[in-house]
């Protein structure tokens, strides 16, 4: 999904899509041939490593014998874990020798790994996943694409836990591409931190301009009205708090399948 939303935001055809969304899903078939006790460690000794990185050489392997798989999908395999500067694997290319799909797979899967570790590693809250990826540009990743990720997903990426200034704490379940630090989100814990009996969804953008129209208006003075914001984001598992439930709750409702109908069809 992460592929997706970046491929979209940078203006990439459909056909570039398709091969990126498969490249991405496929990327980690190597891992099946590996232990997975090497899989899950966090610390692993150089000779260690050097075993694990064979997955993305036996991925390339299993595929290339897979009827049907396009060989640009093949490529996207084959150079997601490349960094710009020389320093990723199998081959240790640098710069433009890296095929953009394979840059853009590179970032998506470093995201997506530190905030969905294996093993025995902790998730990171999304903002200090995005400050983490942000260090890395045009190091290990390509300045200009990591810029236009950070822009593609805000910074409270969907599924974020956030602290409100109310106290309360909710879930970001979907992004307003106009106002960045407004997005839509789903309140599960009231001002005491006590689990609500009833979940509120709320538009932080639309309770914005509601408000504001408010004061405007005349109606109300601005001491009046408590406008809500996003105090701070949260480490995963800082509440007993089911995100990835939640998120899907809200993406599955009515609504929402009908817009993954429209989807399916393009």
């Amino acid at each position: 999904m992460w592929a997706i939303i970046f491929g979209r935001h940078v203006g990439m055809a459909k056909k570039d899509l398709d091969v990126l969304a498969m490249g991405v899903l496929l990327k980690d078939v190597g891992k099946a041939e590996l232990e997975r006790s090497l899989l899950n460690k966090s610390q692993r000794t150089p000779e260690e490593e050097k075993e694990y990185e064979r997955f993305v050489e036996i991925g390339v392997e299993i595929l290339r014998k897979t009827p049907q798989v396009e060989p640009k999908v093949i490529s996207v395999v084959k150079t997601h874990c490349e960094r710009v500067n020389g320093s990723g694997f199998p081959q240790q290319l640098r710069g433009d020798k890296i095929p953009l799909l394979g840059k853009v797979a590179g970032i998506v899967t470093y995201y997506d790994d530190v905030t969905n570790p294996r093993g025995e590693m902790y998730p990171l809250a999304p903002s200090r996943a995005v400050a983490k990826l942000y260090e890395r540009r045009d190091k290990e990743f390509q300045e200009e694409l990591v810029v236009e990720f950070i822009r593609a997903i805000g910074l409270y990426p969907t599924g974020t836990l956030v602290e409100l200034n109310t106290g309360e704490v909710a879930v970001v379940v979907e992004q307003n591409f106009e106002r960045r630090l407004k997005p839509k989100v789903v309140i599960v814990l009231d001002a005491f931190k006590e689990p609500l009996a009833k979940h509120i969804t709320l538009d932080l953008a639309e309770d914005d301009r509601r408000k504001q129209a408010l004061v405007d208006s005349g109606k109300k003075r601005f001491d009046e009205v408590e406008k809500i914001e996003i105090a701070q984001d949260l480490e995963p598992g800082s509440f007993d708090v089911d995100i990835l439930k939640i998120r899907d709750d809200y993406l599955f409702t009515d609504e929402k399948k009908s817009l993954f109908s429209f989807l399916k069809r393009r």
